[in-house]
């Protein structure tokens, strides 16, 4: 009788590797999964982090006076304006990653053509040369892979 109880009480070496397998192929896809979204989810943190600076340094541009906005593309520098924040397009690191922000601004044309000559009732077609910025702020991270975001607004002096 004792005979049989230890016999039934004992697991083979080839259960305990059935078992390891089963295991394993269970195990192995959900630790995958939990690698995989803990790492989406710091890099969608990091996208959150770069778009509200970046907002940030639009909102202060949109502040500036016309004037004192510089066209062209301006990167890693203070960009002054009287009276106003500065906006700092200087590197910033947001964790772990350097981000590098610039700013595009191009001017344009604003043609207004609804305007009528009293005299000879036609209409005149006035355009102000610079009546209109548009304004691009660029933010561009990482090492291995590069990513980048980017914010246009329109800025009028009329």
């Amino acid at each position: 009788m004792l005979c049989i109880w230890q016999k039934r009480a004992a697991i083979s070496l080839v259960e305990v590797m059935f078992a390891m397998a089963i295991l394993s192929t269970l195990a192995l896809p959900m630790g995958m999964f939990l690698v995989e979204q803990t790492r989406g989810s710091s890099q969608l943190g990091d996208y959150y982090q770069i778009l509200n600076l970046l907002e940030e340094k639009l909102e202060t541009v949109l502040d500036m006076r016309f004037h004192d906005i510089p066209p062209g593309e301006t990167r890693d520098v203070l960009v002054e304006s009287e009276g106003e924040r500065a906006l700092d397009l200087r590197p910033a690191e947001v964790a772990r990653n350097l981000v590098s922000f610039r700013m595009r601004v191009e001017l344009l044309p604003v043609s207004f053509s609804a305007l009528k000559d009293a005299a000879s009732s036609e209409l005149q077609s006035v355009v102000a040369e610079d009546g209109m910025k548009r304004i691009e702020i660029i933010a561009e991270w990482g090492e291995k892979g590069r990513h980048n975001l980017n914010l246009v607004a329109y800025r009028s002096n009329l």
